[in-house]
């Protein structure tokens, strides 16, 4: 299937810095969601590299998933079962009682980053996540930068 990535800027190496490490966002369609030009990129990769979030804790090795579930319990302060609700997005961030609106967001993206991890640690490359323009990709790109085509 071929996915797209548009950024402000060019491409040319990609870490695993940053608010969702070496993850990259992907949509089916292009969409820009800054400001001004923006670069635009495809990316060809087979559907079975990646999983939909809402299947992550249906994987035969979805125990592996338990540290994960673990830590974003801890670091938001909640219990695990609600943890593994927002990695597999069956509840979200702005359901929760006691978050601030203006904390929302971020979290919101940091627990992609988790969903993505999840992904991760199930052996697929990327997995299919909701944003606000549909089903988004988060993709890992480490080391796989000559995968991307600027269209």
């Amino acid at each position: 299937m071929q996915v797209f990535h548009t950024s402000p800027t060019e491409i040319s190496k990609i870490t695993d810095a940053g608010r969702f490490g070496s993850f990259l966002f992907f949509s089916g369609h292009v969409y820009q969601m800054t400001a001004g030009e923006a670069m635009v990129y495809s990316l060809d990769i087979g559907e079975d590299e990646i999983i939909e979030a809402g299947q992550l804790f249906y994987h035969d090795d979805a125990e592996k998933l338990a540290p994960l579930v673990t830590e974003l319990a801890a670091r938001m302060g909640i219990d695990e079962a609600t943890a593994e609700a927002l990695i597999e997005e069956s509840q979200q961030v702005h359901d929760l009682d006691g978050i601030d609106m203006e904390d929302a967001a971020d979290l919101s993206w940091d627990v992609q980053h988790f969903t993505a991890r999840a992904a991760a640690l199930l052996g697929f490359r990327g997995v299919a996540v909701s944003d606000e323009q549909g089903t988004a990709y988060l993709i890992d790109m480490l080391d796989r930068e000559s995968d991307l085509v600027r269209e």
